[in-house]
């Protein structure tokens, strides 16, 4: 897969390890991203989780304190609007999004899979993609993957083991599209 990442802060996007786009991901024209197989979109889920107003304090464990800011699903909302916008105009083969199943409060679109991928990881996908399994390790905490202790921000990734059937089922269903 050749992949193209869009990421709004400079020095997150230098950690990619492919091409990025660092922009607004609401000021963009969909149909640059025309011919494309597959758009994947993860906006941030903070407005719409269930966990607490919390922040972790480095080095000290987790503290209850209020963020900076309140949860406000409405500001969540025109990410995904926007991530919607941009999969209309680009009209790609397929499409996934995927959040916390709060969203699912706050959003008229149905998901098309609501999954757990592990011990507290709830998630919802909305999207066309063909159906595929994941393997999941129910055996991991939930603060956990197959590399040890989740960092804070690495909570937030989409676990490769939903990347990778993911991968496959797409990558299948484009080279059997071609036959």
């Amino acid at each position: 897969f050749e992949v193209l990442g869009v990421e709004i802060e400079p020095h997150i996007a230098e950690l990619y390890e492919h091409p990025v786009i660092v922009a607004d991901v609401r000021e963009l024209d969909g149909k640059n991203f025309q011919g494309y197989d597959l758009i994947v979109g993860s906006p941030p889920c903070r407005d719409f989780t269930k966990i607490p107003d919390v922040r972790y304090k480095e080095g000290k464990g987790y503290k209850i304190t209020p963020w900076k800011d309140p949860k406000n699903p409405e500001r969540g909302l025109e990410l995904v609007h926007a991530f919607l916008r941009i999969v209309e105009e680009a009209e790609p083969t397929y499409w996934v999004m995927e959040n916390v199943v709060g969203l699912t409060k706050h959003l008229e679109l149905k998901p098309k899979m609501i999954t757990r991928l592990g011990k507290g990881m709830k998630r919802a996908f909305w999207g066309s993609f063909p159906p595929f399994f994941v393997v999941r390790d129910y055996s991991l905490k939930p603060k956990e993957n197959i590399q040890g202790k989740l960092r804070k921000w690495e909570r937030a990734k989409i676990p490769v083991a939903f990347s990778r059937a993911l991968g496959r089922a797409i990558r299948n269903a484009v080279l059997e599209a071609e036959k």
